[in-house]
């Protein structure tokens, strides 16, 4: 049993990018921890409806409140990292470095802070607003569990922030990539990563 932290910006940034994957973990009976380090971003809509949606998809995914670290634009980086390095992650998703969007950046760096440990694997994952991105590691996924996850946002939805079609085209032509079979995926990149054979 493992312990997974996966950190976003912003509300819906973690299951737009490793929905799927989060399920998979929880179904192996890894802990999952949900760090969101923008919680205060008014611009895409009211900050306690997306907090309410948020805790909608935890509910979904079976992960307690109490297990999701909420932090805002005014924390400094030391301060999260130290917050962060006490949940011990023996895995940690984050957003790719090479993203458009500010928060994505920072969010990035913080990630990459918190992964310097040489036992974590640190794997980052792509958004709407992320460059160069050409994953090289694939977890299959059910995107049926994953759509349940994204409609949980349903302001995001409206404000076409979050464009379901374009994520189910990714993520099915990520499962041509792995299987000759009907299926979808979730693709990383990876800094480091142990194969254990």
């Amino acid at each position: 049993m493992r312990t997974i932290l996966a950190i976003g910006a912003h509300f819906d940034d973690i299951e737009i990018g490793i929905g799927g994957t989060l399920f998979r973990h929880i179904d192996s009976g890894d802990t999952v921890y949900l760090a969101v380090l923008y919680s205060d971003e008014f611009r895409t809509g009211n900050v306690n409806d997306r907090l309410l949606e948020q805790y909608e998809s935890m509910k979904l995914l079976d992960i307690p409140k109490n297990f999701l670290v909420v932090m805002t634009s005014n924390d400094n980086h030391p301060d999260i990292v130290h917050k962060l390095d006490r949940i011990s992650p023996d895995v940690i998703y984050v957003p790719y470095e090479y993203d458009t969007h500010q928060d994505h950046q920072r969010c990035s760096r913080v990630g990459r802070s918190v992964g310097r440990k040489s036992h974590i694997t640190t794997l980052f994952y792509g958004g709407a607003s992320v460059q160069n991105f050409h994953p090289i590691v694939f977890i299959n996924i059910d995107f049926d569990k994953k759509l349940d996850l994204l409609n949980c946002y349903k302001s995001q939805i409206q404000r076409g922030a979050i464009n379901i079609d374009r994520i189910e085209k990714r993520e099915h032509y990520w499962g041509t990539m792995i299987s000759n079979k009907e299926c979808y995926a979730e693709g990383f990149m990876v800094h480091k990563m142990e194969i254990i054979i």
